[in-house]
C-alpha cells in the first residue's frame, strides 16, 4: 500500500461500562439505568458527523438484546455495525464450538437489526492468542465473516501474540492462508519493546502530538491505523468498577481528557478515515 493511499479507521467498541475481563470483576450487580452508554454513543455520532467520518462499531451482544434502538440508532447515522462478541468472554477461554455458538448469536442479533450481514469481528480484550489461531479464522470463514480486528500483534501482561505481522493480511495459520483478513494494532517501539498508541489506555495516556506523529509516520510507511475507544472513555461521570491499582490505572487513567484529544486527532485525520467492512471489500472484491 502506498503512503498516498493508506487509509485509517475510527472503532468503538460499544459495550457497557461495567464490561471487562478482569477477574477481580463481578458485573453481576452492576446496571445502567442512568443511560450512560447511550448519551456516550451519541457523543460519538455527534463527533464522528462533525468530522464527516462513518466509523466501524464493535457492539457486545447484549447490546442488542437490551437495547437495540441504539444498534439501530448507529446504523441510521451510516456506520459499520460489526460483532464484538455476545457475551464478552475471552476468545482463549472458550472452546472452538463455545466460540463459534457466542459468534452465531452475536451475527444473528445484529443482522436481524439492521438488516445487513455482520463481516467484521473483534475479540474482547485482544484476547486471540496463539493457541486460538487454528480453528479462530476458520470459524469466523464459516460464519461468513471476511475480517477480524483482534490481534495485538507485541505483549503485554494481559495479551498479545509476538511476532504477528503488523499490517492487514490474510494470516497463514499452519501452512494455510486464511481466507478471513486480519486488522491488527499499528504498534511503535521503543527499546525493542512494541506498544500501542492509537485507542484505549494508550491513547489515553500518551500526548495527542505523539499520536497523531505515530499515525503520521505509519501512514508514510503505507500501514494503515485504526483508533480505537469504549463509549466509557469519554466520560468522566460514568460509574466506575472497584479495581486493583495498576488494573484501575488502564482502565480509567487519562479519560477526563480523552474525548476533546479523540476529536482533534479525529479531525486532524478525518480524510483519511472508511469503515473496514468497505476497505476489505476493496481488497477482495469478490468477498
Amino acid at each position: 500500500m502506498k503512503a498516498a493511499s493508506a487509509k485509517n479507521f475510527v472503532t468503538f467498541d460499544v459495550e457497557e461500562w461495567y464490561s471487562a475481563n478482569y477477574a477481580s470483576v463481578d458485573a453481576s450487580q452492576c446496571d445502567d439505568s442512568a443511560g450512560h452508554l447511550e448519551k456516550n454513543v451519541d457523543r460519538l455520532l455527534e463527533i464522528c458527523a462533525q468530522h464527516s467520518i462513518k466509523a466501524t462499531h464493535f457492539i457486545v451482544g447484549d447490546i442488542a438484546t437490551n437495547k437495540p434502538h441504539i444498534v439501530k440508532k448507529i446504523h441510521r447515522a451510516g456506520h459499520e455495525i460489526a460483532s464484538h462478541s455476545y457475551r464478552h468472554e475471552m476468545v482463549f477461554r472458550m472452546t472452538p464450538a463455545e466460540f463459534k455458538e457466542d459468534l452465531r448469536v452475536s451475527c444473528d442479533l445484529l443482522g436481524q437489526i439492521t438488516g445487513e450481514k455482520v463481516l467484521g469481528f473483534r475479540a474482547p480484550s485482544w484476547s486471540v492468542n496463539k493457541d486460538t489461531l487454528a480453528w479462530f479464522y476458520p470459524i469466523l470463514h464459516e460464519q461468513g465473516l471476511l475480517y477480524s480486528s483482534s490481534v495485538f500483534p507485541g505483549k503485554t501482561f494481559l495479551y498479545g501474540i509476538p511476532g504477528f505481522p503488523e499490517f492487514i493480511h490474510q494470516p497463514v495459520i499452519d501452512g494455510i492462508k486464511q481466507p478471513v483478513w486480519e486488522i491488527p494494532q499499528t504498534l511503535f517501539s521503543v527499546l525493542g519493546k512494541k506498544f500501542g498508541f492509537s485507542g484505549g489506555f494508550y491513547l489515553r495516556v500518551l500526548p495527542g502530538w505523539f499520536v497523531s506523529n505515530q499515525l503520521k509516520s505509519k501512514n508514510k510507511m503505507g500501514k494503515s491505523v485504526f483508533l480505537y475507544l469504549h463509549p466509557r472513555e469519554i466520560d468522566p461521570a460514568s460509574p466506575r468498577l472497584t479495581l486493583p491499582f495498576v488494573e484501575s490505572m488502564i482502565h480509567y487513567y487519562g479519560v477526563n481528557g480523552c474525548e476533546s484529544k479523540f476529536s482533534k486527532i479525529a479531525g486532524k485525520f478525518k480524510g483519511t478515515f472508511v469503515r473496514m467492512d468497505d476497505f476489505i471489500k476493496s481488497l477482495n472484491p469478490a468477498g
